[in-house]
């Protein structure tokens, strides 16, 4: 089952990798982001750039909550 809902679920399992980088973007491991993710994720309107830096946009932190809070089983 496919959560629509969720703007990462047509990745399939490169989603993981997808919010890995959410994920280090928000705590702010500048030196751990992926930088191939970042043209994607802002395509896709859930990083924006300020001062030269990805940040979550509120799409992007909904989307990684919901993400970390959902079950596998439930996709």
């Amino acid at each position: 089952m496919e959560n629509n809902n969720d703007p990462l679920a047509q990745f399939g399992l490169d989603a993981i990798d997808l919010r890995w980088t959410m994920k280090d973007i928000a705590a702010m491991r500048w030196d751990m982001v992926n930088q191939s993710h970042i043209g994607k994720l802002m395509d896709l309107g859930l990083v924006e750039l300020r001062d030269a830096r990805p940040v979550l946009t509120s799409a992007g932190q909904s989307a990684l909550w919901e993400g970390i809070h959902r079950r596998p089983w439930s996709i």
